[in-house]
């Protein structure tokens, strides 16, 4: 589909890659902080992969002002700044939960692990189609699996909440933090989703 032979092309394509990248490392971290609270904090590991993703962001950006068809850029530069969104759901993620000072539930412990499991899946997917820009290839698929994904974790969020209704919970503040730990990890799969349209944009006007 497309042939890229200029480094800052193909800079852009390594740097969403490497992006995505710490995306997945980040909810691989916060799956096994949930399985075992007992462990150190990974707090600080997040914030570090977070913050690499700033740097990333600024680099893909530089090297947008010589790369791609002016058709492209607009996408690709509005996909970076979503993809900065999931690493900062990720960080506020694992900020929510290490506040928590009891156990989730193991109905609600499995179905968030779902949803963060369904997101790697989805990252994988989006990475695919990064290498589709350098290296051509079918697109469709990957998107409809990304968008099947994401309306999976939706009705597995309404899921966690139909039954959040009928727990008893003890206070405001452990209410408060299991809602908004949900919606956290729920809205990582929404900013995938969001820059698989980006990139179909691009797909579909250039192909």
């Amino acid at each position: 589909m497309f042939v890229f032979e200029r480094k800052p092309e193909k800079e852009v394509i390594n740097l969403l890659t490497r992006h995505i990248s710490n995306s997945i490392d980040a909810i691989n971290i916060l799956i096994k902080y949930i399985d075992d609270k007992s462990k150190n904090s990974p707090i600080n590991e997040i914030i570090k992969l977070e913050k690499r993703g700033d740097e990333i962001r600024t680099e893909i950006i530089v090297n947008l002002y010589e790369a791609f068809l002016p058709s492209m850029k607009r996408e690709l530069h509005h996909s970076v700044e979503i993809l900065n969104d999931v690493l900062d759901n990720i960080k506020h993620g694992v900020l929510l939960y290490d506040l928590m000072t009891f156990e989730l539930d193991e109905f609600i412990n499995e179905k968030c692990k779902l949803i963060l499991n369904i997101s790697l899946n989805m990252l994988k997917s989006l990475n695919t189609l990064v290498g589709v820009f350098e290296n051509g290839g079918e697109f469709k698929e990957h998107i409809r699996n990304i968008k099947l994904s994401e309306e999976e974790i939706d009705t597995i969020q309404h899921d966690i909440y139909k039954y959040m209704v009928n727990m008893e919970i003890k206070s405001f503040w452990t209410g408060k933090l299991l809602s908004d730990f949900v919606d956290r990890i729920a809205e990582i799969s929404n900013c995938i989703e969001n820059v698989s349209d980006e990139f179909q944009i691009i797909f579909i006007s250039n192909w």
